[in-house]
């Protein structure tokens, strides 16, 4: 029994000696101005539990690393793709804002023309309002002193009948009624003749007048399409800053859209490479566990058939112990049937010795297979687990895309009811600039717009009273 203890423990030394391991540390350090290098060495042992902790927490903190620096460039990544999309925001303002500025200052610029070109106009209209006076005024004055002299030669022609027709009567009344008739026909004379001055500026004024409403309807009709002009002008800027308006907000809306979709394609890139390395990470595990199992399998192989042998010999060893006890204790002993009971003996021992090794296989085998399956359900736990991820994630992106476009909607239905009561505001001070324009030119039968430049219908009528109080003394003279 000694001797079988003995036997083990050289086994047990042997497979220690198989399992042990140096390891060597090298350091150098400065004493003195001198490089002095020391070498350790320490003797460890494989599949010692101590050793084994050690190589898990290596491998353990190698994975944490693994992951920390993942970690760090995933928040890399997100950072800039935040700093991406503040800068593309910020771009997309500055760009609306430059539209809008661009759009308002092309159409004031178009206003600011209309503008100059319908006060041109319209100062145009005037002078030749004036000039169109002037030009009547003479022509009806000519006309007038034409009709003047004609009409007091008709009375000097009367003057002469009358005279004619007293040189008829006899001599000694001729006198005396020449005067009296004389002095009757002057005094009608007079009458006549200021009764047809009367006339002719009447006639004069009556032209003169005429010819300036119609030039006044000339300038109100002009006002009333440049009122028009401007107003369509008008019109057309609000209706091209609210197309603006409504495409910026899709344009916002498509931005944002994109961000959401760009940091959730972020989200799965950087899920889908984690999770390659989660099961990159446990199937080194497994792998580092099945070679381990291997390992240590291989070393109870090895050491198997010494065991069994020793343990055949011990056993063999006490069997001949006994069966020389039975002989010696046997006056008339059979060998023949000990030989036979110890041949027996040893193939009862041969086939333990296979059936162990046979079972011995077996359970190895299974213990293989048993942790083989225990890491391909972590692996497909893992897998399933993963793949739960990744749905969620795809069901949030979802959610927030639809949230996304629920936004967007809410955002145009307020867009579009704000819209409404700025297109009256904007029709009433059309409105208000119709009524004002009606007070000034009176009402119309078809109003159309005005031009901004002030009404000059108060200057055209000051040269109007002059011509006419011209033509008046004209006529007086």
């Amino acid at each position: 029994m000694k001797r079988t203890s003995r036997n083990i423990s050289k086994e047990e030394l042997e497979i220690r000696n198989m399992k042990k391991k140096t390891r060597k540390r090298t350091r150098k350090f400065e004493v003195d101005g001198v490089v002095v290098t020391t070498t350790t060495s320490k003797v460890i042992y494989g599949d010692e539990d101590s050793s084994h902790g050690y190589n898990d927490q290596i491998f353990r903190k190698q994975e944490l690393r693994e992951l920390k620096m993942l970690q760090k460039q995933e928040q890399k990544q997100f950072q800039d793709l935040s700093f991406k999309a503040v800068i593309s925001k910020e771009q997309q303002d500055k760009k609306f804002e430059q539209e809008r500025m661009t759009l308002i200052k092309q159409y004031e610029a178009d206003l600011d023309t209309m503008v100059k070109q319908q006060r041109q106009a319209v100062e145009r209209a005037e002078t030749q309002q004036e000039a169109d006076l002037r030009m009547t005024s003479k022509k009806i004055r000519l006309e007038q002193e034409r009709e003047l002299k004609e009409f007091r030669e008709g009375l000097k022609q009367e003057l002469r009948l009358l005279k004619q027709e007293v040189d008829l009567k006899p001599k000694e009344r001729r006198k005396n009624l020449f005067k009296d008739k004389k002095e009757k026909l002057e005094t009608e004379h007079e009458e006549r003749e200021k009764l047809f001055l009367e006339k002719l500026n009447e006639n004069h004024e009556s032209s003169l007048s005429r010819l300036s409403d119609a030039h006044q309807e000339k300038i109100a009709l002009m006002e009333r399409q440049y009122l028009q002009q401007k107003q369509q002008l008008m019109r057309a800027r609000e209706a091209a800053l609210w197309e603006m308006e409504e495409r910026q907000i899709h344009e916002k809306q498509q931005l944002a859209k994109r961000q959401l979709k760009d940091g959730f394609f972020l989200q799965r890139h950087q899920m889908l490479i984690r999770h390659e390395k989660e099961l990159e990470q446990m199937k080194r595990m497994n792998l580092r566990k099945d070679e381990e199992m291997q390992k240590r399998q291989g070393v109870e192989k090895r050491s198997l058939p010494k065991r069994i042998r020793s343990e055949m010999k011990a056993r063999e060893m006490m069997f001949r112990e006994s069966v020389r006890i039975s002989l010696a204790s046997n006056p008339n002993p059979d060998t023949e049937y000990e030989r036979n009971r110890l041949k027996k003996f040893q193939e009862n021992e041969k086939k333990r010795y296979r059936n162990e090794t046979l079972a011995f296989e077996m359970k190895q085998q299974r213990q293989l297979e048993e942790l083989r399956i225990a890491n391909d359900t972590t692996i497909r736990e893992l897998e399933q687990l993963q793949n739960e991820k990744r749905k969620m994630l795809m069901e949030h992106e979802t959610t927030k895309l639809k949230e996304q476009e629920e936004l967007y909607a809410r955002e145009l239905r307020e867009w579009k009811a704000h819209l409404k009561p700025r297109k009256q505001k904007l029709e009433e001070q059309f409105a208000i600039q119709l009524e004002e324009q009606e007070a000034i030119f009176g009402p119309a039968n078809s109003m159309l717009p005005i031009n901004t430049s002030p009404p000059s219908h108060h200057r055209s009528y000051h040269h109007r009273s002059s011509t006419r109080s011209s033509l008046s003394s004209m006529s007086a003279d």
